[in-house]
This record gives structure tokens, C-alpha cells and sequence, in this order.
């Protein structure tokens, strides 16, 4: 048997972290052939001139799927 005990009532929200000192949004693409990945970068125009390359050697990998680092904060509402 478990106990639940709800202390009080809050609304909250979250959304990206917006603080000075937040990490920066990350991007990677990683190919959906053969999962070959850019590595990752701050900069997306990296990553599209590895997508391009990739594909331009292999010119049967065309899909790419973008993983994105991006951290959130959940704040209280009131």
C-alpha cells in the first residue's frame, strides 16, 4: 500500500531557460539510413553542410532527423 499526500495546490508553467547562464541550444542531425551523425554544434549552418556532404556521397541518404539540446525550467504561476 502507498500514500499520496498532496501538501498544497500549485499552477505551474515551463518553458525554455531563459537565464544568463543557460546552455546554449544544441543542434545534431543524424542521418536516417545509415545513423551517421553531424556531431554537435551550436551553429545549425554546420550541420546542414554535413547534411549535404553526406548526401552528396551518398546520394541514397536524403532523410535526416535533428536532435536539439535545449533546456527547460518549470516555474510556479503566482
Amino acid at each position: 500500500m502507498s500514500t499520496h499526500t498532496v501538501i498544497r495546490y500549485a499552477d505551474w508553467t515551463i518553458g525554455p531557460e531563459t537565464a544568463p547562464e543557460a546552455p546554449p541550444i544544441i543542434h545534431e542531425l543524424e542521418c536516417t539510413t545509415c545513423n551517421a551523425t553531424s556531431g554537435a554544434s551550436e551553429d545549425f549552418a554546420t550541420l546542414q553542410d554535413w547534411g549535404l556532404r553526406h548526401s552528396g556521397r551518398n546520394p541514397s541518404h536524403t532523410g535526416y532527423r535533428e536532435i536539439i539540446h535545449r533546456y527547460w525550467r518549470a516555474t510556479m504561476v503566482g
